[in-house]
Parts: structure tokens; C-alpha cells; sequence
């Protein structure tokens, strides 16, 4: 080939290359399958076992509160940080040196013998390391579920693994996830707060039992309203002592006026009884006279007695000649009899108002006196109110958190978590590592591809090394005409690349040992 022609390579070309440097293309090409068969086979067999790790919400957090915050409300979808801090939790170094010890990964070293002191904690280090590298952990797309694989030479011990792994990670999950000793505090506080209720409650029952108290704001509400009614009471008989008082002045000063009796009949009557009388009187003394004077002289003491008798009965019966007499009849007065009747009633009655006001007055000061020992008493009593409603609402809280805290242990101690292993580890019979098939399959391929490739290059540098030179100058021979003919041809290495149909990562100059890229 010509230096200066197109480098094209027809199917007949490939087809003398192949046939020619057959031998050499079957050489490497069984050399390489031989090399690649017998790595496979001689590669140590790694038995991979998996589980798979559900993260749920299921299980609402314990939420260790001093109030009634009953915690986070429930969330059904799981979020990319609750997965993450799953995956963190299951490369923790302290659970996987639980896993180490349960298993005797430290204690399978190269000599056999089991480390002790410094070298058992030596080996148990390297051990957690090799098992951080060796785990293989990652998120399941769009899937809450964490997938973890581990492979090891051993198949029981590698399922033994990711089993210690799924306990110590359970058990590390309720831990860090949970609230140790919640139960036994809010226990010790729901007692507290019982004790409290009890005394306070026994203080208000003492306290009602002294001041007589059943419920204090109605027991005030009603005697505020019977002092205001006694009160009331009291003003009105007041009102009824000064009225009645009244009445009965006007009563007396009628009564004053009026008299006991009044005539009923009057008729008037002559004095003819007194007027015959002192007719027969007069007629005596003068007949008495008549025989006086026949015995004495008319100057005698004697008949001068009888001279004045008979001129003051004269007197007499002319006066009662000039009299009439009156007949009268007399009856006891209504009008004054009505008045004493009244009298007596309004006294009565005012007796009667003057009792009741002295009982409204004593019934107005128990009143009084018991509306001011409820006053008294309501700071004590709604303190003790206060302190008892609030060791109730306490011990109420306090109860149902320590319900919460012992539901929650309970389910700590049944693994019940917002995780579950969805799939649990078995123990592996196929090996994962080497996958022979796929080795051999690649290794026959490779051996194709670069036995043929090794053909194809050996036949082009022969070709680049029988560049056609002119007549009559021997080819490579330094010194020679030919050569100073090619080194003047070649200015470059895009000449050289022409001519070689090769591409040129280094020139070298002999002369001055420099290098072009």
C-alpha cells in the first residue's frame, strides 16, 4: 500500500488476514479462555444471603410530656429521612459489634486459633470494619423497604449474620426509638398526685364539715338572697309597727271623743208625786200650827218652828209646782264600742308585727353572720378547690401517661415496632460469586475480540514496516540514500500517521533526545 493512498480495508483483506495469521488468532485466543476458565474455577465461591426491612408508621412515638399532648399526629406514608435513619442505625458500630460477637466473625482468623486480650479486641475491630464493607444496604425504590445483602464463603454464616443483625437491629430500634423508665416515673408521679387529691380532698371535707359548707357558691348565692329578703321582711314590718302605731293614736284620740253611752229615749214628766206630798206636808203644818197656838203664844220658840217648816215647805212646793221631770233612756255606744274593738285589734296586731320583726331581725343576723363565715372561708375553700381540681386533673394525666408507658413497654417487650422484617434471611445452597456462565461467556468473548484485535495490529505493523522506497535504495539501511529520502518526507507525525496508516503518540529525535507529542 502506498503511502499516500486511502487506508480502506475491503472484506477480502480481513478475509486474507484472518486466514493468515490463523494460527496466531487461535493461539490467543485459547491462551485467554484457558486464563479466564481458570480463574473462574479457581476464584473462592461467596454465598450471598439477603432480608428485607419494612418501615412502617404504625406505632405512634411515646411522647414524654408534662400535659395532656396526646403526641404527633398518625402519618401513614414514611418519609426519606425515616429510611435513612434506619440505614444509619444498621451500620452502627455498636450493633454490628453485637453482631460480631454473637456470630464469631473475630474469632475466624487465617491461623485458627482464638485471640485473646488486645488481639481479641485487635480482631473484633478488623472484624466490624470487614462487615461494614462487606454489608451491602440500600432503599428500595418507591417501596418503604430497606434491602440489606451479605455475602460470605460460608453460607450458614452468612444467613447467621443477617439474622444476629435483624435481632440486635430490633432490639436497637426499640431502644433508641423508645423511652426507658417512662412507666416507673409517671407511675411515681400518678401516686404523688393521688396522695395530693386525698389530702386536699380531706381538707375540704374538714373545712365544709367546720363552716357547715355543702356547696359554697350556691349555699352564698342563697343566703346573699335571704339576707335580702330577711332584710326586705324587716323593713316591712317596720313599715307595719310604725303604721299599726299610727292607727292606734288615731284610734285613741277618737275613742277620747266619744262616749261610753248615749241616750236612746227621752220624755218628760210633771212633779205632781213631790207636789201632793209637800200639799199633805204643808197642810200638816199648818193643822200642827193651829193646835200650837191654842196651847202657846204666836212669839213662842215652838210656833216659830213650825212657822219656818211651814214656810219652807211652801218653798219647796212652789218650786215643785215649777219643775218637770225627765224620763231618759241610755245604751252603750257603737261608734265607741267599734273604736275599742278596733283598739284592741290594732294592739294585737302590733303585738303580732312587733314578735315577727324581732325574728326577721334574729333570722337577718344568722343570715348576716352566716353569709360572713362563707365570705370567710372562700379564700381557704377555693384554694383547697383550686389544689384538689388540680391533683385531680394531674393524677388523671399522669394515670393514662403511665397507661400509655406500660402499653408501650409491653410492646417493646413483644418487638411490636415500626419496623418488621419483611423478609427474613435464609440460609444460600447456589453461590452468588463466581457466576461461572457469565464469566466464561465474557472471558470467550474478550478472547475473541482480542485475539483478533492482537491479529489485525500485527498485520499493520508489518505493513508500516514495508513502506515502499525508490529504485535502487536498499530498505532500512541507515546511512542510505532511501533513508534520507524518508526522513525528508516525513515533517511530522500527520506524515508519518499517513504514511503508517498508525497513529503517533511519540517522536523521538536521536540528535538532540527531545520528545513531541
Amino acid at each position: 500500500m502506498l503511502p499516500n493512498e486511502q487506508n480502506n480495508i475491503s472484506p477480502a483483506e480481513i478475509t486474507a488476514v484472518l486466514r493468515k495469521r490463523k494460527r496466531q488468532i487461535l493461539a490467543t485466543f485459547l491462551l485467554i479462555s484457558a486464563g479466564v476458565t481458570a480463574g473462574t474455577l479457581l476464584m473462592p465461591k461467596q454465598y450471598e444471603s439477603q432480608m428485607k426491612i419494612l418501615v412502617k408508621n404504625e406505632r405512634a412515638p411515646m411522647v414524654v410530656t408534662g400535659n395532656g399532648s396526646t403526641g404527633p399526629e398518625y402519618r401513614a406514608e414514611v418519609d426519606e429521612t425515616e429510611i435513612n435513619t434506619e440505614i444509619e442505625l444498621l451500620n452502627n458500630n455498636d450493633l454490628l459489634r453485637q453482631v460480631v460477637n454473637k456470630t464469631g466473625l473475630a474469632l475466624t482468623g487465617k491461623s485458627g486459633a482464638a485471640p485473646v486480650g488486645d488481639k481479641l479486641s485487635i480482631a473484633t475491630e478488623r472484624a466490624v470494619t470487614r462487615l461494614q464493607k462487606d454489608l451491602k444496604i440500600w432503599p428500595v425504590r418507591k417501596a418503604d423497604i430497606i434491602e440489606v445483602d451479605y455475602s460470605s464463603p460460608n453460607p450458614r454464616m452468612a444467613a447467621a449474620v443477617l439474622r444476629a443483625l435483624s435481632e440486635s437491629y430490633l432490639d436497637a430500634h426499640l431502644k433508641v426509638h423508645g423511652t426507658p423508665g417512662t412507666y416507673e416515673f409517671f407511675s411515681a408521679q400518678a401516686e404523688r398526685y393521688r396522695n395530693d387529691l386525698s389530702e386536699a380532698e380531706s381538707k375540704l371535707a374538714d373545712l365544709r364539715r367546720s363552716d357547715d359548707i355543702v356547696m359554697l357558691a350556691p349555699q352564698k348565692e342563697a343566703t346573699l338572697q335571704k339576707v335580702s329578703e330577711s332584710q326586705a321582711a324587716l323593713l316591712g314590718a317596720e313599715a307595719q309597727i310604725a303604721e299599726y302605731r299610727t292607727r292606734i293614736a288615731d284610734i285613741r284620740s277618737q275613742l277620747s271623743a266619744a262616749t261610753p253611752r248615749v241616750v236612746t229615749q227621752s220624755r218628760t214628766l210633771s212633779n205632781q208625786y213631790s207636789v201632793e206630798h209637800l200639799s199633805s206636808m204643808l197642810a200638816e203644818l199648818r193643822n200642827r200650827r193651829t193646835q200650837l197656838l191654842a196651847k202657846f203664844q204666836p212669839g213662842d220658840r215652838m210656833v216659830k218652828e213650825v212657822d219656818e217648816e211651814i214656810s219652807n215647805t211652801q218653798a219647796a212646793l212652789d218650786s215643785a209646782a215649777r219643775l218637770n221631770g225627765t224620763e231618759q233612756s241610755t245604751d252603750v255606744n257603737p261608734v265607741h264600742q267599734s273604736l275599742e274593738l278596733d283598739l284592741a285589734k290594732q294592739q294585737a296586731e302590733l303585738a303580732g308585727v312587733q314578735n315577727k320583726r324581732q325574728t326577721l331581725a334574729a333570722q337577718a343576723r344568722g343570715y348576716h353572720d352566716q353569709l360572713t363565715r362563707l365570705g370567710n372561708a372562700t379564700a381557704a375553700y377555693e384554694d383547697l378547690e383550686r389544689t384538689q381540681k388540680e391533683a385531680e386533673e394531674n393524677y388523671a394525666l399522669y394515670s393514662r401517661k403511665s397507661e400509655e408507658a406500660r402499653i408501650a413497654e409491653s410492646l417493646d417487650k413483644q418487638k411490636i415496632a415500626n419496623v418488621a422484617i419483611a423478609e427474613t434471611p435464609s440460609e444460600p445452597h447456589v453461590p452468588s460469586k463466581p457466576n461461572v456462565g457469565l464469566n466464561l461467556v465474557l472471558g470467550f468473548l474478550l478472547a475473541g475480540f482480542v485475539s483478533i484485535g492482537t491479529a489485525f495490529g500485527a498485520e499493520f505493523l508489518g505493513r508500516a514496516g514495508k513502506v515502499s522506497q525508490p529504485v535502487g535504495i536498499p530498505h532500512g539501511l541507515p546511512g542510505a540514500p532511501g533513508a534520507a529520502l524518508l526522513h525528508g518526507a516525513v515533517q511530522s507525525a500527520a506524515d508519518l500517521e499517513e504514511i503508517t496508516s498508525i497513529p503517533v503518540l511519540l517522536i523521538l529525535d536521536g540528535a538532540t533526545g527531545a520528545r513531541t507529542t
